[in-house]
């Protein structure tokens, strides 16, 4: 089985790419899911289908859902978050107010992803295409297994940190007592440790990036994909989408963003004079994209970034193709590295997106060692 992530800046055409992926793989034969996770659902837009929160069928190998958390929540758990809401409103708090308190931030995002969780474990599908929302907050919502994995082995801290919120309000000292309960009723650590393996599983999962042809979304990109690197998920795979082949500015710039993102390999699709939307056009745009590759090929598996943090010091290694004769700059702003590379290929330009760890540190050394830039920042 194969889970196919897509993230990227809201209107780069992550959801049109997933959708097209997913229509792809279903044309070669793979039984296929569909899955968004973004709170948008505009899936059902781009099939120009009502799709909902249960299972639709779309066609003979593919199937859809739009992920609706307060579905998920009253399916199984509904009792649970009644109970803490029940003890706010006993202690003088508003109805409506108590329910949203009761629902701690982060909450909607763990329903998500214990659906996720449960459909990948009933595994009825050979290939899952999973939309998720746009990459500020998705690798954050992928990592959260792993967070909720480790704090499950000690359940006290889980719920001490959880009810620490609580305390801020005086009415609520009950509210440890529910989350305790919350819990230890569930088995939602073990499928939440369970996703995170499946996450972090690289012959199984990977991660694509979205991103157009301007410095803000090409950034977003490039700090999801030092995320997920850090969070040990593996991206195989730039998508550049909305491509403007007659704007020689536009093909350049495109040239440069491909080269900025080695060794990671980038797809690319034209900008359509019309929005992609359908199951014709979505074929047509998973073409553009993969041709007659099948799409859940593994692109890529390797990491790009590899950080090795101690008490008062990080050591960033990048993977830099060409670069063993190059003359090398290097200036830090903030969370930002500015490398600039001459080398036989030409000039690379690029921005690294630093580590949040890593942004009141200073730049102390930096080589090329064996086409890799080994870059040593301290306190």
């Amino acid at each position: 089985m194969r889970l196919i992530v897509y993230t990227g800046k809201g209107g780069t055409g992550k959801t049109v790419t997933s959708c097209a992926t997913a229509i792809g793989l279903a044309e070669m034969g793979y039984k296929t899911l569909l899955i968004s996770a973004d709170p948008a659902h505009t899936i059902s837009d781009a099939l120009c289908l009502d799709i909902g929160h249960n299972t639709k069928a779309i066609s003979s190998n593919l199937d859809a859902i739009e992920i609706d958390p307060l579905v998920e929540i009253s399916k199984d758990y509904v009792e649970i978050i009644s109970s803490i809401s029940s003890s706010f409103i006993s202690k003088g708090v508003d109805s409506s107010i108590a329910y949203e308190i009761a629902m701690l931030p982060g909450m909607t995002q763990l329903f998500s992803l214990i659906k996720i969780e449960e459909v990948i474990r009933k595994n009825n599908y050979e290939q899952i295409v999973l939309d998720m929302p746009a990459s500020g907050e998705a690798l954050k919502f992928l990592y959260f297994p792993k967070l909720m994995g480790s704090m499950g082995r000690h359940i006290s801290g889980l719920t001490s940190m959880l009810s620490g919120f609580a305390k801020m309000f005086q009415p609520m000292s009950n509210y440890s007592a529910y989350l305790d309960s919350f819990i230890t009723q569930t088995d939602i650590i073990k499928r939440l440790d369970n996703l995170f393996h499946i996450l972090s599983n690289q012959t199984i999962t990977s991660l694509r990036l979205v991103t157009n042809l301007n410095n803000f979304s090409v950034k977003n990109a490039k700090r999801a994909l030092m995320s997920a690197n850090l969070f040990g998920i593996n991206v195989d795979l730039v998508i550049i989408n909305k491509v403007d082949v007659q704007d020689e500015d536009k093909r350049i710039f495109l040239e440069n963003t491909k080269f900025n993102f080695l060794p990671l390999p980038c797809r690319e699709a034209i900008r359509m004079k019309e929005e992609l939307q359908g199951i014709e056009m979505l074929k047509q745009h998973n073409y553009h994209i993969f041709g007659t590759d099948d799409p859940s090929r593994i692109f890529f598996n390797e990491k790009v970034y590899s950080i090795e943090e101690n008490n008062d010091s990080i050591t960033l290694v990048l993977k830099i193709p060409f670069a063993k004769n190059a003359l090398l700059e290097i200036e830090k702003k903030s969370d930002e590295l500015m490398i600039t590379l001459e080398h036989d290929r030409g000039i690379l330009a690029n921005i690294i997106i630093l580590p949040f760890a890593a942004a009141t540190m200073n730049l102390v050394s930096s080589k090329i060692i064996n086409n890799q830039l080994v870059i040593l920042l301290k306190r």
